[in-house]
């Protein structure tokens, strides 16, 4: 009985009209916002260190200007290295632009690497694409920002092994930076290198600059020298040494005619120096240790003129007073005043300005 009230059951249930379940709702279809996100096949899906992931997003998203709005994309919020995809890493993007009717499709190409050596499969995460509905002529600022959601995507990372001999692959550690330090250190380094060099020219510098040791009686020879040098005295000008002959022949002058002996020795002693000093400005060309005969020599091989006369008057004058020196006899003057006044007049004809006008006074034939 009991088999048979089973078998009827069965067959009522059986016959019974189906009611159709409840379908669930399209997620895509429900989702709120103009903008669509389709996540792409993932490639590679299985992956070694160092290989590079290719993640595909394409964006759908309506031309709103017939209608009086516009949807901005935010693309700078959707860089790469910004993307909180932990254990990977962004590092490149690129981004397809294209529209077909009052549709634009843009398909945003990431380059991932994974970070984490552990062998296993992983999940890469999904992430935001933001963007801006705004109406025309409305500022981005008062736009407020809107995000959808892309998909996710399986790798296998199965090894450790790479081709290439240089990764450079984030570290999931963040040690700081140390571009301060190591500018301070560099800049320490540029500074002392070259001390070694400035202290080398230094003392260089130092060596040179000291004076070198000589002996005692080279210092004794070289002490004695410049003492003697010392003593010399600085001939004098022209100027001065012709206000010395005129004081000498002032005196000369006014010496009384009988004078004679020491006084007249004294005289002619003064007359030669300053003779001599006055010929020695007056003629560069004669050396210092000529004597007064070598100094008439050398007046008669000059030019004739009236400068050749003054200076033979002078040189006579001087040889002759040398020699009364020499001899120890006085060159007797008969008329000092006289030979004052001619000595006087020979030295007068020898000054700048008379010199000019007997020059001109030549040119013009007088």
């Amino acid at each position: 009985m009991t088999h048979t009230h089973v078998t009827v059951l069965a067959v009522l249930l059986l016959l019974a009209p189906v009611t159709p379940a409840a379908q669930p709702s399209n997620m895509d279809e429900a989702a709120i916002g103009p903008v669509r996100v389709e996540t792409l096949e993932l490639e590679p899906t299985v992956v070694k260190t160092g290989d590079l992931i290719i993640q595909r997003y394409r964006v759908r998203f309506p031309d709103l200007i017939d209608e009086g709005q516009e949807i901005i994309m935010l693309e700078d919020r959707m860089a790469p290295e910004t993307l909180p995809v932990h254990p990977f890493e962004g590092v490149s993007l690129s981004i397809d632009k294209s529209r077909v009717d009052d549709e634009h499709i843009w398909v945003f190409t990431y380059g991932f690497r994974l970070v984490d050596p552990s062998k296993m499969t992983y999940l890469l995460p999904n992430f935001s694409f933001y963007y801006l509905v705004r109406d025309l002529g409305e500022t981005i600022e008062d736009a407020e920002v809107q995000q959808v959601d892309g998909g996710q995507g399986l790798v296998r990372y199965v090894t450790t092994i790479t081709d290439e001999p240089s990764l450079a692959i984030r570290d999931t550690i963040e040690l700081g930076s140390f571009a301060g330090r190591s500018a301070f250190f560099r800049t320490l380094a540029w500074t002392v290198a070259p001390l070694p060099m400035v202290v080398w020219l230094v003392m260089l510098l130092r060596l040179a600059r000291t004076p070198k040791a000589i002996s005692i009686e080279k210092a004794e020879e070289a002490e004695e020298l410049a003492r003697i040098e010392a003593q010399i005295p600085i001939p004098p000008s022209i100027w001065e040494a012709r206000r010395s002959v005129r004081r000498q022949l002032k005196t000369l002058h006014d010496m009384p005619p009988s004078a004679n002996g020491e006084a007249l020795a004294e005289v002619e002693r003064a007359l030669v120096i300053s003779f001599r000093d006055y010929l020695q400005a007056e003629l560069p060309d004669l050396h210092t240790g000529d004597t007064a005969l070598d100094i008439q020599h050398y007046v008669e091989g000059l030019a004739d003129g009236s400068r050749k006369d003054a200076l033979h008057t002078l040189t006579s004058r001087m040889v002759a007073y040398q020699r009364g020196l020499e001899y120890g006899d006085p060159a007797p003057i008969e008329s000092p005043g006289d030979e004052a006044r001619s000595l006087h007049e020979a030295l007068s004809r020898l000054r700048p300005h008379r010199r000019l006008l007997n020059s001109m006074m030549a040119l013009v034939g007088r």
